[in-house]
């Protein structure tokens, strides 16, 4: 198995972890997503502490680069955070994975030389269209959550442009300097989020209920921030598509998790998992499974 393979498994796990603690943070005690992205982008500048260990002074054009990289992801962030506060986090979440492989792969053809061969590109489909599986309802043809599913395509447009301009940085400048340089600009993507009245008084007199669940805030965010790390490193040594679209090994994860949590906990976290809802998602599992299995 390449190394970089394991990378992305181990990366997306994390993610699954800080994902359910997504869910339940922003259902139960975080009123407005833009609280969450900003304190996430806030979070982003302890990647400096990597500094020593390569970063230099970029560029004029490379700065511009790894401040939108980082900007623009921040606010895919919050687009993310708006979705999985209307919808299902075991839905929101594949439905994002599923779209952004496709804008990265749209980017990329015009902004990197990457081209994926017939295998790769086979093993793409099938990532995608398992991603895609878990979102469309069996039992009901009109999915709730619309406002989500709106919020969370506008989440994919702009995590596609992310991770193609990330893709680009890494190709053009150290792994270190450009991941550190890429933080700040994620960080500058939160203070953008206070120029909004509403955002300000609620990042900065934050609610009681958001500030008695810190510790899983920040427990979240550990997992979050050693996938993030984990992401970059693997999209610095294979194809950002691949690595994006990978994101379906992440959604095996999140439904064991889920539902767990449904089953010990429904109030917490209330999922799907039986009959038609439970077969659905066995079948998308297959077919990651299977795209999965060709990059091997």
């Amino acid at each position: 198995m390449p190394w970089w393979l394991v990378v992305v498994i181990i990366a997306y796990a994390l993610n699954a972890v800080a994902a359910v603690v997504d869910k339940v943070l922003l259902s139960k005690s975080i009123g407005n997503p833009a609280v969450y992205a900003f304190y996430i982008a806030f979070l982003s500048m302890l990647g400096w502490v990597l500094a020593p260990f390569g970063v230099r002074v970029p560029t004029a054009s490379e700065f511009a680069l790894n401040m939108g990289a980082g900007i623009v992801f921040t606010f895919a962030l919050l687009f993310l955070f708006k979705g999985l506060k209307k919808g299902e986090s075991s839905r929101i979440t594949p439905f994002v994975g599923a779209l952004s492989p496709v804008f990265v792969w749209l980017f990329s053809y015009f902004l990197l030389p990457e081209r994926l061969g017939v295998q790769e590109i086979s093993a793409l489909v099938f990532l995608v269209v398992g991603s895609l599986v878990l979102v469309k309802r069996v039992d009901n043809l009109r999915a709730s959550g619309g406002g989500g599913f709106c919020a969370a395509c506008v989440s994919a447009v702009l995590f596609g442009l992310s991770y193609t301009l990330t893709k680009y940085n890494f190709n053009h400048q150290p792994f270190v300097s450009a991941f550190v340089w890429m933080r700040l600009g994620a960080f500058l993507g939160g203070v953008l989020l206070l120029l909004n009245a509403r955002n300000r008084k609620d990042i900065l007199h934050p609610s009681h209920s958001a500030t008695k669940n810190t510790g899983w805030f920040f427990f979240g965010q550990a997992a979050g921030a050693c996938s993030f790390v984990l992401v970059n490193y693997a999209i610095s040594l294979a194809n950002v598509s691949l690595v994006n679209a990978l994101q379906g090994v992440q959604y095996v994860f999140l439904l064991v998790m889920v539902w767990f949590l449904s089953w010990i906990h429904p109030r917490l976290m209330h999922e799907r998992m039986h009959g038609k809802a439970l077969a659905q998602k066995i079948i998308a599992i297959g077919i990651i499974g299977a795209g999965f299995a060709l990059l091997l």
